[in-house]
């Protein structure tokens, strides 16, 4: 008899997407809280990257957070969802090309 896996429903593409959009900016949120909460606040900081030209760089980081999930995914044979998370990272990339450049 085949084992059921309770988190099977959750292999579709658009759960992976939904995952893949949201880590990194809770990636961003504990960059922050680990290095800047004792020095400035959110918006102090979000302004500081602007004003410095820093946020590609700053992106760049946050989307480390997907490769947790996403190899989750691959080590669950969960590859729908997995095709999500590398879809939502590319838009994320192109965010960081256009910070980058222009």
């Amino acid at each position: 008899m085949k084992k059921a896996n309770r988190f099977r429903s959750a292999d579709n593409i658009y759960m992976g997407a939904f995952l893949g959009l949201v880590f990194p900016v809770v990636g961003f949120l504990l960059y922050y809280l680990l290095m800047f909460f004792d020095t400035m606040s959110l918006s102090t900081y979000w302004d500081f990257l602007f004003r410095e030209g820093n946020i590609s760089a700053a992106l760049s980081l946050s989307i480390i957070a997907n490769l947790a999930i996403f190899f989750y995914f691959i080590n669950s044979s969960m590859y729908e969802a997995s095709k999500g998370i590398v879809g939502a990272t590319i838009f994320y990339g192109l965010f960081i090309i256009i910070f980058k450049f222009f």
